[in-house]
């Protein structure tokens, strides 16, 4: 079986308001909840109307959009989630918030419901057939060069962050009817590691970059399988109608069936109802007990006095529609394990996660040297350190870091702030 998404970890034995302007950019803040329940959404896209300027919110519901300093202040941004209305703003509902205020936007869910006559005629795996056999003329069939923003964070326990990279890549997207790898090179980069928080145990992951655009299970091989076996792995089904964009979009349930192979996966697809283009993708690791030997699945060296157990492992990969054609906007990987001494009681977590957004989509041919291409052996903490560049990041969109995160990271958040006011 191909190794999923190519997630590779490394464990080693170590020694031991809303709006700020600036010369060149706006930024657009604000937290998004659920009008029903009040709980903050993640996950949900931002969008500068009729641009590829775009970002996500993070696991507290809180965005961050950087756009141009010409923008108009009629100018719209858009907000949307699944099974939710899209909420439409304008710069100028940011511009009026008093300084360091960030804008409340509560999303109202949407219930659809399927049609019974639908749900007798559509048949799970005969939309999963189509979805891709569309890819032809639902993606982009000419390589195409995007810019996009990286960002991977190791966490021990539940606050302590040890690793933060962040990094722009240029990407070169090759077709959806080629054979031919995608290829991302580094632009800028900036780490941290947060060497007080390790104890005996120093976590890297390896092969990030790498990681999130293989989570393109458009163009990349069904999760766990090929595309052709997949229906003999995997069990489908018709869950129902929720929206993307204020597109209806079918949603196929997916899991494996009792005599698949171990190691396989649970989740579901939004097909757009219309094209049959594939919206999002959004799976987790099926372990079923199997939790300490899936730690031979992800974890590559790991001293031999401690035991790791896999605890989760959830993907999701996000598409955006411009102009007809559907293209890759982002993805997700978090893998949570616990490593422990052998003969001891206590168990220490950890939480890797890596996640891409695309910010912009380059004009005319674009291509990435191969001297210059990231590759799946690479570590991004062991790389960043030749890419900064202290006068760049203020005029990019970051994904800001989880509220918990500890001390030395928010130290470093701040000064990145601070040199944005200037």
């Amino acid at each position: 079986m191909k190794r999923l998404i190519a997630t590779l970890i490394l464990v080693l034995a170590c020694w031991g308001g809303a709006l700020a302007q600036t010369r060149d950019f706006l930024t657009l803040s604000g937290k998004v909840i659920d009008s029903q329940t009040r709980e903050n959404l993640a996950f949900v896209s931002v969008n500068l109307k009729g641009t590829n300027i775009s970002i996500v919110t993070n696991s507290e519901g809180v965005f961050t959009l950087k756009v141009p300093a010409t923008t108009g202040e009629d100018e719209h941004v858009t907000i949307s989630s699944l099974g939710y209305l899209t909420a439409d703003y304008t710069v100028a509902d940011f511009l009026k918030l008093p300084e360091n205020r960030m804008l409340g936007v509560a999303l109202i869910p949407v219930v659809m419901k399927l049609d019974p006559a639908v749900v007798r005629s559509v048949d799970p795996k005969v939309l999963f057939s189509t979805a891709y056999s569309r890819v032809r003329w639902n993606y982009p069939t000419k390589t195409v060069g995007m810019t996009a923003f990286y960002r991977e964070m190791i966490k021990k326990g539940s606050s302590k962050y040890l690793v933060l990279n962040e990094a722009v890549v240029d990407i070169e997207k090759t077709s959806y009817t080629s054979y031919a790898n995608d290829k991302a090179a580094i632009y800028k980069g900036r780490g941290s590691i947060n060497y007080d928080a390790t104890d005996t145990l120093f976590v890297q992951f390896q092969g990030g970059i790498t990681a999130a655009l293989d989570m393109d299970l458009v163009k990349n091989p069904f999760v766990g399988t090929t595309l052709q076996s997949a229906t003999h792995f995997y069990d489908f089904s018709l869950d129902g109608i929720e929206t993307l964009d204020d597109k209806a979009c079918y949603v196929v349930g997916f899991k494996p069936k009792e005599s698949a192979q171990p190691f396989l996966f649970i989740g579901k697809m939004f097909i757009e109802t219309e094209s049959f283009a594939i919206a999002r993708i959004e799976f987790t690791m099926d372990l079923k007990g199997r939790e300490e030997a899936a730690a031979g699945e992800f974890i590559i060296r790991r001293p031999p006095d401690r035991r790791f157990t896999v605890e989760r492992a959830d993907y999701a990969v996000n598409f955006k529609e411009y102009d007809g054609l559907w293209y890759f906007e982002y993805s997700r990987i978090d893998i949570n394990f616990t490593a422990r001494k052998r003969r001891s009681l206590f168990r220490t977590s950890y939480t890797v996660t890596g996640e891409m957004a695309v910010t912009d989509h380059k004009k005319g041919d674009f291509k990435v040297e191969n001297d210059d291409r990231v590759r799946m052996r690479d570590i991004l903490s062991n790389r960043v350190a030749a890419f900064t560049d202290e006068d760049f990041w203020e005029g990019y969109n970051v994904i800001e870091p989880d509220q918990s995160i500890d001390q030395a990271i928010r130290r470093i958040i701040r000064q990145l702030r601070r040199r944005e006011e200037d």
